[in-house]
């Protein structure tokens, strides 16, 4: 009897054992290993050649380090979330970007980060709407891109919040008319249409302007209308310091001021600008070009930094600056901000397998996140909910032409410096 109960004792600790072990290996099995990182492919679709291109750079360096810092992260933690990017050069061709994200969807990428311009967003948007691709754009800012429920998310501010800014200025600065000068796309047709409603809005006066498509080369048709307009107005009794110039464009500012220089009408004007050019590498690589826009006044309003973060967006600046050799805006710094948000949403869900449960996780994680540019909240269409801009022109400095702030729009109030 005594060997029966033993050996049934026994039996009993070997299947007690047995079903620990079992379970212990279950859950072991549950569970990611303490050095595992997973690794999501991110594409990224900048203009690295041709127009828009300083941007383009300091959006992948952003990126790139960003993805580093992560990286590192994950290592330091034995677990976390890592990213491998994906570079396309779309050089801010609305067919090269859909090109571009259709080659991205065949190997599996299904969050991108750009495209910069609203041309190339409302390309692209059928597309990823159609196969579950989530787009981050940290420059698009059309306003008729704001839609609910769409796949296309945008770290920037849109042109509603930027026309508000530079209106707000142009009534500072006595402003009463403006002549508009932009270009034929989606995004600076956008600026034009908020600047235009804006300012009437105020009681201002907003000529028929001029419009010229993205391929021209030859800006002497252009100016000589805006010219003629300008011209139109002060006969018409206005007070020459009341008349300005209204441009929405990108690089190729430095042809159309070349084209203005020599005529004492538009030379005489004040000239206000856009995001699109401010930051430029180009014109203040062009000698002649920059020496107009420092005599033409020509404030560029940008999507702002906060002063109060610098300790944290400047050492991020100065490393992108020290890799491209280009001073980032606020529209690159966003793209750093928006890595760590997709982090922060993969963090909810673990994965890509339910879009609809990533894209949720991405809209919460946003609204929750505060970054190097401040809060990445956003509206109900998806655009960030920060409207403080910084105004940029070129200056002389130390003999030659620079990008200057010269003042800034916060809570909805003008500071010139």
């Amino acid at each position: 009897m005594v060997t029966i109960m033993k050996s049934r004792f026994l039996s009993v600790v070997v299947i007690s054992c047995t079903l620990l072990l079992t379970a212990a290996n279950s859950l072991l099995s549950a569970q990611p290993p303490a050095n595992s990182h997973r690794v999501f492919k991110v594409g990224v679709l900048a203009s690295l050649t041709g127009s828009g291109n300083s941007l383009g750079q300091d959006t992948v360096a952003a990126l790139e380090i960003a993805a580093d810092q992560l990286d590192a992260e994950a290592k330091a933690n034995h677990g976390g979330y890592r990213f491998h990017l994906i570079v396309r050069d779309t050089q801010q061709d609305p067919a090269k970007a859909l090109a571009a994200i259709q080659d991205l969807d065949r190997r599996g990428v299904q969050i991108i980060i750009g495209p910069q311009t609203s041309s190339e967003v409302a390309m692209i948007k059928p597309y990823a709407d159609a196969h579950d691709i989530l787009v981050i754009s940290q420059g698009s800012t059309a306003s008729s891109l704001s839609i609910p429920g769409d796949n296309i998310f945008r770290v920037c501010p849109n042109d509603i919040r930027e026309a508000e800014a530079v209106v707000a200025l142009m009534q500072h600065d006595g402003i009463h008319s403006i002549v508009p000068l932009w270009r034929n796309d989606a995004g600076n047709n956008g600026l034009h249409d908020s600047v235009k409603a804006a300012f009437e809005n105020v009681g201002g006066t907003v000529t028929s302007g001029f419009q010229y498509q993205p391929t021209t080369t030859d800006f002497s048709a252009a100016t000589a209308t805006v010219a003629s307009q300008i011209q139109s107005l002060l006969t018409a009794g206005a007070d020459p310091n009341s008349v300005a110039i209204y441009s929405a464009a990108f690089d190729e500012i430095v042809g159309i001021f070349h084209s203005a220089a020599p005529n004492a009408t538009l030379s005489s004007t004040r000239w206000y600008g856009s995001d699109g050019v401010a930051l430029s590498a180009a014109l203040t690589g062009d000698a002649s070009a920059a020496a107009f826009a420092a005599s033409a006044y020509y404030p560029n309003p940008t999507f702002g930094l906060d002063p109060a973060l610098q300790n944290l967006w400047q050492p991020i600046a100065n490393e992108i600056e020290a890799r491209t050799g280009i001073a980032p805006d606020a529209f690159a710094l966003s793209a750093y901000d928006g890595l760590f948000v997709v982090e922060q949403a993969l963090r909810r869900v673990g994965n890509l397998k339910d879009f609809a449960a990533f894209k949720a996780a991405f809209v919460d994680a946003a609204n929750a996140y505060t970054g190097i540019t401040g809060s990445t909240a956003l509206d109900a269409a998806g655009d960030r909910l920060n409207a403080d801009f910084d105004f940029w022109a070129v200056r002389p400095v130390s003999g030659t032409f620079n990008w200057v702030r010269i003042g800034a729009y916060t809570n909805g109030a003008i500071t010139l410096f």
